[in-house]
């Protein structure tokens, strides 16, 4: 299984490694956000916090725990709606910004993958997100409400899985009890290979929408096929996902020393968690590297405007060309005088 995959994680990683501007690229997008939270959403709930603060001292206390729902109706309505408005605000904000520098950096990955990128610019990578933002965004879109509709489902098994539980435990049967263990258990396992399943039909989707672009409906039929015909991409993949989770967990899990420590632990914990995010980052970009990389490997692809992977030729001298009888020459007599 590795085996097959491992030269696609290579290639992806290095491709990683020739687009380090990337990792950055993330990073400052993550500062931006983090900006953006404390402005949009941050000053609007500081005023009502202020505003709400100076009401509750200047009124009397009988009268607000007589009225409180009038007093919330008519002093906090309004800035109740406006905190709720720049909270969607920001998660819209939030939205279109990682989905446009993810757009950028799937498009810079396939296009050093299928023919020599050239050298790095901003105005590339512009270009790259400006190309393949809105065909990404109907594809997560449609990726999102197969998401939900699978939720649905799992909920219901959820449910029958815990009323049967019930019914099994009032039973009071040895057989009960391992029948309710195995099926909680099935539900479970059953809501993990859907949690591996949607990332795997993001990633390997998004790679077809940018690398052949299909449509979105198109591309999720074709990842489905994919998978099924090469189901040890799947499992590779999953394993590679496994690991980037570990380590985001190892990495969060070393921040808590320092945030211990009373001012130093605040002023060392800021850089680690750039650098933290940088490498899951990288890591991220190597995962999405691999799986554009397995898919070009078995089903070819092309960049959109870019045509047709070429085949690559086998290792070794070029073979010569085969000494034949030459070609009878075009140019006609000259006429003699």
């Amino acid at each position: 299984m590795f085996m097959n995959y491992g030269s696609s994680v290579k290639e992806g990683f290095r491709v990683v490694n020739r687009r380090w501007q990337l990792v950055l690229i993330r990073i400052v997008a993550s500062i931006i956000n983090c900006a953006a939270f404390f402005i949009i959403v941050g000053i609007p709930l500081f005023i009502a916090i202020m505003v709400a603060g100076v009401e509750l001292a200047t009124t009397n206390a009988g009268a607000l725990l007589a009225g409180l729902k009038d007093a919330f109706l008519r002093g906090y309505f309004a800035i109740s709606i406006l905190v709720l408005t720049s909270i969607l605000l920001y998660i819209t904000f939030a939205a279109f910004l990682w989905l446009y520098v993810l757009s950028g950096s799937m498009g810079i990955v396939a296009r050093e993958l299928t023919g020599p990128g050239g050298e790095f610019s901003l105005k590339t990578f512009f270009a790259e997100a400006r190309k393949h933002f809105m065909p990404l965004t109907r594809f997560y879109t449609l990726v999102g409400l197969g998401i939900m509709l699978v939720s649905i489902v799992i909920g219901v098994a959820v449910g029958g899985a815990v009323y049967l539980t019930e019914v099994l435990k009032d039973a009071s049967t040895f057989l009960g009890l391992i029948l309710g263990v195995v099926l909680n258990a099935f539900v479970v396992l059953l809501a993990i290979f859907a949690l591996f399943g949607s990332v795997a039909v993001s990633t390997f989707g998004a790679g077809i929408v940018i690398m052949e672009g299909e449509k979105a409906w198109p591309a999720t039929k074709k990842t489905i096929k994919f998978l099924e015909r090469h189901p040890q991409g799947f499992w590779a993949y999953s394993t590679l996902l496994i690991g980037y989770f570990v380590i985001s967990v190892l990495l969060l899990a070393f921040s808590y020393p320092f945030r211990l420590l009373p001012i130093i632990g605040t002023i060392i914990v800021l850089p680690y968690q750039l650098i933290a995010y940088g490498i899951e980052r990288y890591f991220g970009l190597g995962l999405i590297g691999s799986a554009f990389s397995y898919y070009l490997r078995y089903e070819g692809g092309r960049t959109s405007g870019a045509g047709p992977v070429p085949p690559q030729a086998p290792e070794g001298p070029a073979p010569q060309a085969e000494a034949g009888p030459e070609a009878p020459s075009q140019t006609p007599p000259q006429e003699t005088a």
